[in-house]
C-alpha cells in the first residue's frame, strides 16, 4: 500500500511540474512576442517620443526633429568612431615602455579637433531644432540642453543664490 501511495505522490508532482514547465513557455512565448513587436513598428516613432512629448511637438514638428535627429546620429556615428580610435592610440602610446610625448601631443590636438567638431554638430543641431520650435518650445529645449550640459538656467531655482554670477567647474553661472 505504501509503494502505492508513493507511487501516486510521485504522479501528481510529475503532473504539477509539467504544468508549471508549460506554463513558462507559454508565457516566454505570449512575452517575448510583444517586447519584439514596438521594435517591428515605424523607428522613427521611437527616436525622439520623450524628447516630442517634453515639447509638445505637433505630428508635422516630430516629422521635422526626427529628419534632424536621423542627420546628426549619422554625422555624429563617423566623429564618435573616430574619437574612440583617436584615444585608443592615445593609449597605446602611452602604454609602450617609453611613450613619445610629441606623439601623444600630436593626438591630443586631432582628438580635440574632433571633440570640436562633435560639439559643432551639437550646435547645428540645436539650431535646426529651433528653427522648427515655437518661442515657448525653444525654451524648453534650451532648458532641455542646459540640462543636458549640466547648467542651470539664470534666476531657476535657488541652488546657486550664494555664488554671486561665479561660474562652476563647467563654465555655467
Amino acid at each position: 500500500m505504501e509503494l502505492y501511495n508513493k507511487n501516486r505522490l510521485l504522479f501528481w508532482l510529475l503532473i504539477v511540474l509539467v504544468v508549471i514547465n508549460i506554463a513558462a513557455l507559454a508565457s516566454f512565448f505570449i512575452f517575448s512576442k510583444k517586447a519584439v513587436a514596438p521594435v517591428c513598428e515605424k523607428p522613427s516613432a521611437m527616436t525622439c517620443s520623450g524628447f516630442c512629448e517634453e515639447l509638445e511637438l505637433t505630428p508635422t514638428q516630430t516629422e521635422k526633429v526626427e529628419a534632424i535627429n536621423r542627420n546628426y546620429k549619422n554625422n555624429a556615428a563617423t566623429i564618435v568612431i573616430e574619437i574612440k580610435n583617436k584615444r585608443i592610440e592615445i593609449l597605446n602610446e602611452l602604454n609602450k615602455e617609453k611613450s613619445d610625448t610629441s606623439v601623444t601631443n600630436k593626438l591630443a590636438s586631432e582628438l580635440s579637433f574632433l571633440q570640436s567638431n562633435l560639439q559643432r554638430e551639437n550646435i547645428r543641431q540645436y539650431l535646426e531644432l529651433k528653427k522648427v520650435c515655437t518661442p515657448e518650445q525653444a525654451q524648453l529645449l534650451s532648458a532641455l540642453y542646459r540640462d543636458l550640459y549640466g547648467c542651470q538656467m539664470q534666476g531657476k531655482g535657488m541652488k546657486n543664490r550664494y555664488r554671486h554670477g561665479q561660474k562652476d567647474s563647467m563654465g555655467c553661472e
